[in-house]
């Protein structure tokens, strides 16, 4: 499984568009007229992306983020002030856009930013640029998922050895009081807020063995209550899945336990750990 990174590029061309995105218009703030060389400049932009998480399953419409016509656009000058402020399809019909000399800062971004989510998460990026007197001037931006991509996948042989058993995310900024609870029947994954460095998440597996399968504890007395933990790194625009499956050997004291398969799309290679189970 790769994952690849988004990449949301706008390019102030030389001249005229690429036929995919070639509209130029009057408009008030831009003109196709001659460049006023003494102090202004202008300026044209395209967007274009490639996202996707690549996961087995999805909860979001990833595709939905190479649509460019929803995405938001500021443009500001060095003092902060606006000189736009759009979506990417309204600034389109503004192109070439006239602006004063000097420094400008723009941004891109689409989708909401939440601490975990099955519906959305959100991209951004910026960059700067000058304009200079008479001149065309090109740049680009480049925007990045604000979150990682987490999910699991129990094995069916769970439901032999347990009646019940889920999942529970915690240890991120983001997840701090939050519920992010992956069930034995869940298939959509989290879209979790990371720092800019990336976080550890932990995970808790929560497991309630069949009676017949009950562990003999020190003291005598069995136990069916069993949790296991770990955890593991995240880094934004990456995905991890945990794929869980139980591994039984008969014994008098009980010989259940967890084998997790780490399943990280950057590498496509699985890494199997036999976890032992801590009963409770």
């Amino acid at each position: 499984m790769k994952t690849k990174a988004m990449m949301l590029s706008a390019s102030l061309l030389l001249g005229a568009f690429a036929a995919s995105c070639s509209l130029e218009q009057d408009s008030p703030l831009g003109t196709d007229g001659p460049l006023n060389a003494e102090g202004k400049g202008k300026m044209t932009l395209n967007l274009s992306s490639d996202v996707s998480f690549q996961a087995a399953t999805r909860a979001v419409n990833e595709a939905s983020y190479q649509v460019f016509d929803n995405y938001n656009v500021q443009i500001l000058d060095q003092k902060g002030n606006k000189k736009f402020e759009g979506t990417y399809e309204t600034l389109l019909g503004r192109l070439p856009l006239e602006l004063d000399l000097g420094s400008y800062t723009i941004l891109a971004s689409f989708g909401e930013e939440r601490p975990a989510s099955r519906d959305d998460f959100h991209v951004s990026g910026e960059n700067t640029f000058s304009i200079e007197a008479g001149k065309t001037i090109s740049t680009s931006v480049n925007c990045t998922p604000t979150c990682g991509k987490i999910s699991a996948e129990f094995d069916a042989e769970m439901s032999t050895y347990y009646d019940e058993y889920y999942l529970r995310f915690t240890g991120t900024t983001a997840l701090t009081g939050t519920n992010v609870t992956w069930g034995k029947e869940d298939t959509a994954p989290y879209y979790v807020a990371l720092d800019a460095a990336g976080e550890t998440v932990t995970y808790t597996i929560h497991l309630n063995a069949k009676e017949d399968y009950a562990t003999k504890l020190a003291d005598g007395t069995k136990s069916t209550e069993a949790e296991v933990t770990g955890s593991f790194q995240l880094q934004r625009n990456k995905a991890y899945k945990l794929r869980v499956k139980p591994n039984y050997t008969p014994s008098t004291e009980g010989g259940l336990s967890i084998i997790i398969v780490i399943d990280e799309s950057t590498n496509d290679k699985p890494i199997n750990i036999e976890v032992p189970v801590t009963w409770i």
